[in-house]
């Protein structure tokens, strides 16, 4: 009985070590496998819609992502993260106008930042960019600076 005892007690004392190292053990695993968003370097665009135009973005964001320092790579298990949208452009008698959604996500499927990109009121009038080439640039433009405000307030 005494030895019973015993065992329970030395259980008891050992098991929120064994929790504690199991818990730091998963997380450390985890960060492996699930980069956050200032971890991430490596990007593969994937399908971004039925639109005439999407294949086209795919390739200028492909681009703007390469121009603002991440490496676009060609297959998804090659990423850090794997990022995929829709793009729809409607086209007007005096103009165009282009709207995607954009996310980014781990290959496990974890988003790791979305983002909706529209029409907006202000634009500048002497502006020659076509719209879907604008979406681009504001798609890369701003998942740079909220990777660069990650990257500062990770420890």
């Amino acid at each position: 009985m005494k030895r019973l005892g015993m065992l329970i007690l030395i259980a008891a004392a050992v098991s929120p070590l064994t929790l504690v190292t199991v818990r730091a053990g998963a997380n450390e695993s985890r960060s492996r496998r699930w980069p956050a968003l200032e971890q991430v370097r490596k990007i593969y665009v994937g399908d971004m819609g039925a639109d005439d135009e999407a294949e086209r973005f795919r390739l200028l964001l492909e681009d703007e992502l390469d121009r603002q320092g991440f490496t676009v790579v060609g297959a998804p298990d090659e990423a850090d993260a794997l990022m995929t949208g829709s793009l729809s452009v409607r086209v007007y008698d005096d103009k165009a106008e282009a709207r995607v959604f954009v996310k980014l996500e781990t290959p496990a499927g974890r988003r790791l930042w979305a983002r909706d990109f529209g029409h907006k009121r202000l634009v500048n009038p002497f502006s020659q960019k076509e719209p879907t080439r604008r979406r681009a640039e504001e798609v890369a433009d701003a998942l740079h600076r909220d990777w660069i405000r990650a990257s500062k307030v990770a420890p």
